[in-house]
């Protein structure tokens, strides 16, 4: 009676041995065949672009939503003052490249920035977009290019000296000016960075 128990063990063993041998040779052929990826496809092409696609359309006015963890910000766009710029912001949004970022950089009375996929103001998205609009001065809540993926806007009280003529004014906010102060209040480090994060879930285009 025994010996008929350990057989009877022996062959489950045998047969979840098995099977655990089938599942592996599954994920590893589906690994290999790219079926199936650990890692999310939208975080391996950030910063991987040579050039931006064209996007813009004559005649088309365009603005955009950010939705970010604590709110949404409205942004009308300058794409006839800065469309080289404003196409590069509109394809990125396009590839979905801003979703999960974050505003890494906040300073009181002067700039709340994003779209830097690195997290630390280095980041871009492989290219290089020349600057436009420089003739145009900054103003409160105005929006401008810090290089062809992040863009920040401008608080009230900051010194706009800082910002004429050195980067394109692309936008300017035209909603969701709380939002834009909630995140100007943001405890930050000695860097600057929030020490809680502020994650942009999605961002909209409208026409």
């Amino acid at each position: 009676m025994r010996v008929k128990e350990s057989l009877g063990d022996n062959k489950k063993f045998l047969f979840l041995a098995f099977a655990l041998l089938v599942v592996s040779v599954i994920i590893m052929f589906s690994l290999n065949s790219g079926l199936y990826s650990p890692t999310s496809p939208l975080t391996n092409n950030k910063g991987s672009y040579t050039q931006p696609r064209q996007f813009l359309q004559e005649g088309v006015d365009y603005s955009i939503a950010i939705q970010t963890d604590i709110g949404e910000i409205n942004i009308d766009l300058y794409e006839d003052r800065a469309p080289e710029n404003v196409n590069s912001l509109l394809f990125l949004i396009s590839e979905r490249y801003y979703e999960g970022l974050t505003f890494h950089k906040v300073i009181k009375d002067f700039v709340i920035q994003t779209g830097d996929t690195k997290g630390d103001g280095n980041g871009d998205p492989g290219y290089i977009v020349g600057l436009e609009n420089t003739r145009e001065n900054f103003s409160d809540y105005t929006v401008g290019m810090a290089n062809a993926s992040q863009f920040f806007i401008v608080l009230p009280n900051s010194d706009k000296s800082q910002f004429n003529g050195v980067y394109s004014v692309v936008g300017r906010v035209t909603s969701g000016f709380s939002i834009v102060d909630s995140i100007s209040k943001a405890e930050v480090d000695n860097n600057y960075k929030p020490i809680n994060n502020i994650v942009i879930n999605s961002i909209q285009i409208t026409e």
